[in-house]
């Protein structure tokens, strides 16, 4: 007898796309094997999908403000959700999605061996249950987590996503062990294994001054989750952690808040294009600049620099 082929699935964006005939903006694979990774899509006035995907699905809403009908087990439920809303599938083909309108959303994809890998480190494996399902809520530490993803697959102007790739590897237990934490039903002395803690010592004064100096050099240029934690000498889940918990917010969030500070400063000193001032702040993207800077100020930086 001949051996036998081994059936290989499809990836969970290559299901996605089968199913509503939409491609990813982007994707990005782990650096290792069975391990996360993420997608960014597009979707607009998709009929009700139903389809068993091979991972489970952690959804960001990033843009767009569509309605979404989810149906499981005969219930109906429709939401217009929030930017910065998470949902967790498990992908198991139970549920039926639609959407009424346009949003984008990224998707981080977790194998079973994820969870399945978190189990065999905690001291009672056998009481850890599967992640609960949810539906557009507002949890601030996975929206923290989507933001700093996403900065470093679009933000910082890489050539490829490999800083991205390496983030997901890097965060994966930290990502999991908040789910497992925060959205199963496990019991609370059982999320004690690697990656559950919950006590961070935050970074010491001194090193978060030469994070700090680093990153005020670097505004112009790309910075990378990863080159703050080289910066640190700490691994880039032990630096989020420390770093998050020394100044409350996220790398991300500290890194954008620097940059629309000094664009703020240059708006109203200078009287360079607003682009030219954008690009030496590091950001990139013009329409991203807007965004941001609309965000943070309440007016677009036209109207800050004319005082309105």
């Amino acid at each position: 007898m001949g051996a036998v082929e081994p059936v290989v699935l499809p990836s969970p964006p290559e299901a996605i796309t089968r199913a509503v005939g939409v491609r990813p903006l982007y994707a990005v694979r782990s650096s290792v094997d069975f391990g996360l990774s993420a997608a960014r899509w597009r979707f607009e006035n998709l009929p009700p999908v139903r389809e068993r995907l091979p991972q489970s699905v952690l959804a960001y809403c990033a843009a767009g403000s569509a309605w979404i009908t989810k149906v499981a087990d005969g219930r109906a439920t429709r939401k217009r959700p929030r930017i910065g809303s998470v949902t967790f599938d498990p992908g198991d083909g139970r549920t039926t999605w639609s959407v009424d309108g346009v949003f984008e959303t990224v998707h981080v994809y977790l194998p079973p061996t994820s969870l399945e890998r978190m189990v065999e480190r905690a001291p009672g494996a056998k009481r850890i249950h599967e992640i609960d399902d949810f539906f557009a809520i507002e949890d601030r530490w996975l929206a923290g987590y989507f933001q700093m993803l996403i900065s470093e697959l679009e933000t910082f102007r890489g050539a490829d996503r490999n800083t991205g790739s390496q983030l997901l590897e890097h965060t994966e237990d930290l990502l999991i062990g908040h789910l497992v934490r925060w959205h199963s039903r496990a019991d609370p002395r059982d999320t004690r294994a690697p990656g559950v803690q919950t006590r961070v010592n935050p970074l010491r004064p001194a090193l978060m001054r030469r994070v700090e100096d680093h990153i005020g050099a670097n505004l112009a240029g790309d910075i990378s989750l990863g080159s703050l934690a080289g910066v640190a000498c700490m691994s880039v889940d032990h630096f989020l952690r420390s770093f998050r918990a020394a100044c409350g917010l996220t790398p991300y969030q500290y890194v954008l808040e620097q940059r629309l500070r000094k664009a703020s400063a240059m708006v109203k000193t200078s009287n360079a294009p607003i682009a030219v001032i954008a690009a030496q702040c590091g950001f990139g993207n013009p329409s991203h600049f807007s965004v941001k800077f609309h965000a943070r100020f309440g007016v677009s930086a036209s109207r800050y620099r004319r005082g309105e």
